[in-house]
């Protein structure tokens, strides 16, 4: 049977190469093309795509089949590289984490590539915590929770500009 790993002996398969791939035309198309500045003032600014004549349902639709596309191809390499087979309980909840690696990164397929490795790093360091000191499986999603939360408050700090002003009392004024 044909192997899907880069070198025996490591946990790298092909879909580190369809991975890396997949970032540099998503890049490409995105920074580079007429569909990818379409596909940001759709995202961005719905009123505008409109006005300029843009398909919105088109675009939309085009989205969601590229992003079903490579989320098939991430699921067929973990099946055939990482796992080996396909079994009923295949997925570890890598949709939810999707979401905090998109924000993480930004929206930004380098950004993507960058959070996803943080991400990947939180998944072995907590696989290696509930080995190394017995710590619950649940601690390594609480702790991606965390990130979350903190990135998204730090957005609406910088957003609203909120700052930190001590309360003064009215004699403290004079």
């Amino acid at each position: 049977m044909p192997c899907a790993y880069f070198t025996e002996g490591t946990r790298v398969n092909l879909g580190t190469g369809f991975a890396l791939l997949s970032v540099l035309i998503i890049y490409i198309l995105l920074s580079r093309t007429v569909l990818g500045y379409q596909f940001k003032v759709v995202g961005l600014a719905p009123a505008a795509a409109k006005h300029a004549g843009f398909d919105r349902a088109k675009l939309i639709w085009l989205s969601m089949i590229i992003s079903g596309g490579l989320a098939g191809l991430a699921g067929i390499s973990e099946v055939s590289g990482t796992i080996g087979q396909l079994l009923p309980s295949v997925s570890p909840g890598y949709g939810f984490t999707a979401i905090i690696v998109a924000f993480l990164g930004r929206l930004n397929p380098v950004g993507v590539l960058f959070a996803g490795l943080i991400m990947a790093l939180t998944y072995i360091g907590g696989e290696n915590a509930q080995i190394e000191i017995g710590l619950p499986a649940a601690v390594t999603g609480l702790f991606q929770g965390i990130i979350l939360f903190f990135l998204l408050a730090c957005d609406v700090l910088a957003r609203y500009r909120l700052r930190y002003k001590p309360f003064l009392k009215a004699r403290d004024r004079e």
